[in-house]
């Protein structure tokens, strides 16, 4: 009995000593220099790629050859009307119908009908001399093939085959004479129409450099530097180095290629104005699976990462024999690592009714869990001038309570901060649009692929995983 009294006594010595000396305790451990964080180095120039699948609608394309091929076509023929016709002259005036395009064994095929009037002009040698003149209907059809092909220098090749005419109808009827049949002689003529139209077309598509210019205006909206949130002290620069494309392919309704793009990332402390010039060459490519990787920086303040924790163990109390319970907390850098600062009121059951305050420092290694996409706390330990005063009075039994309980109630959840980032990689994806482009991208997955301690934030590295499509609405 007189051992259990006295085991009493000297407990009350040292919780009421305790009282006393945390807090001078907690004055000295505030005032004792923390190792120094250094800043944050650049981090290296990342590479994000961009595969997109770019697709033209067939009918694009007929609206934009529609507009710059001739509707109308003329011709003249001097003395090719033989027999007993004397010095004679044949004129014609057709006009095409609508372009037909359309998507076939992988080639478009392009079609028009013309149609228009004949006139045969001179005289005709029978008793005598008989002056003439008289007109016809002209029916006739042009086909032709392209199989387009992408070219280094951004241009497209046509590819276009022979044309070929078709004269169903072309007679003038003529007094004395009867109907005549003058297929074979405006045939030329024709022929010189079709070749007409074959040229406006393989001008229309060799010398367009709307592929081009798409291509440059995407480029240049990638090009710069962003803040990474408001009030920012960090930048992220995005640079484009390389493109790439796959040969065009013809569908039924659409002609399509992916574009490929890499771009170098890397973070600043302040805004700049990269260069990116245009690449003249464009590498070809074998077609790929439309799919992009953004590689993408973050920052969490220690405060945010700090009232989290709290959400979590303020206010918990630990231990049966011997409570623990913390009153606050909070987070700032040491060194590479994270100092805790925490609050604690202890209590124990061998002295009921007395408790002793004060601030405990727990050193803990902020670590990414890749696999549950997570910050955890890991190697956990009490600062040395922290543990010799408030556990030796309450039992070694609550240092393990307490550096369990900080590291069980993180991970820190990122999930708004992932969404944060889902949201910002779409915008950007649909800033790439233009008026004449529809740009739409939808982002799979963001991944952590990295953590650093910084003087003033843990600085994370984001991947962003996703698809994205182009299509070309109009083609100037």
């Amino acid at each position: 009995m007189r051992r259990l009294i006295l085991v009493i006594l000297v407990l009350g010595v040292i919780l009421a000593a305790g009282a006393f000396l945390s807090e001078k305790m907690s004055r000295h451990d505030a005032e004792r220099p923390a190792p120094k964080t250094p800043a944050l180095e650049p981090l290296a120039e990342h590479l994000s790629r961009a595969t997109i699948p770019v697709s033209v609608p067939i009918a694009a394309v007929g609206e934009a050859l529609e507009r710059k091929t001739p509707k109308k076509e003329s011709g003249l023929r001097e003395n090719v009307l033989v027999g007993r016709f004397a010095q004679n002259e044949l004129s014609w005036d057709l006009e095409r119908s609508d372009l037909k395009i359309s998507g076939r064994s992988g080639a478009l095929s392009v079609a028009t009908e013309l149609s228009g009037e004949a006139r045969a002009t001179g005289a005709i040698q029978l008793a005598r001399k008989i002056d003439f003149s008289a007109s016809g209907d002209i029916l006739a059809s042009v086909s032709l093939t392209a199989s387009p092909t992408l070219e280094t220098d951004w241009r497209v090749s046509p590819n276009l085959s022979e044309v070929k005419i078709d004269i169903e109808r072309a007679s003038i009827p003529i007094k004395y004479i009867g109907n005549l049949d003058v297929r074979r002689d405006i045939l030329p003529g024709v022929r010189v129409t079709a070749e007409g139209l074959r040229t406006q077309l393989n001008q229309s598509v060799a010398r367009s450099d709307f592929f081009e210019q798409a291509a440059a205006k995407g480029w240049k909206r990638l090009c710069g530097s962003t803040p990474l949130g408001e009030n920012s002290e960090l930048w992220l620069e995005t640079r484009p180095v390389v493109a790439r494309a796959a040969q065009i392919r013809i569908g039924p309704k659409d002609i399509r290629t992916t574009i490929g793009v890499e771009v170098k990332t890397r973070i600043l402390t302040e805004p700049t104005r990269p260069q990116c010039p245009f690449p003249k060459t464009l590498l070809l490519e074998k077609p790929k699976p439309g799919g992009f990787e953004i590689v993408m920086p973050a920052v969490i303040d220690y405060e945010t990462l700090g009232q989290r924790l709290a959400e979590e163990v303020v206010g918990k109390s630990l231990g049966k024999n011997i409570s623990i319970v913390i009153k606050g907390i909070s987070i700032r850098p040491y060194a590479k690592m994270l100092l805790l600062e925490t609050t604690v009121a202890v209590e124990t059951d061998y002295l009921s009714g007395t408790a002793a305050k004060g601030n405990l420092y727990v050193i803990a290694e902020p670590k990414l869990d890749a696999k549950t996409q997570s910050i955890t706390l890991e190697n956990l330990a009490l600062d040395v001038d922290s543990q010799n005063v408030l556990f030796s009075m309450a039992g070694k039994a609550a240092e393990p309570l307490l550096l369990e309980a900080v590291s069980k109630r993180l991970p820190f959840d990122l999930g708004p901060k992932l969404e944060e980032l889902r949201d910002e990689a779409e915008n950007a994806i649909s800033a790439l649009s233009s008026e004449s482009v529809s740009v739409t991208g939808k982002v799979r997955r963001v991944r952590m692929t990295r953590l650093d301690v910084g003087p003033e934030h843990l600085r994370l590295v984001l991947t962003a995983e996703g698809r994205v499509r182009a299509r070309v609405e109009a083609i100037p």
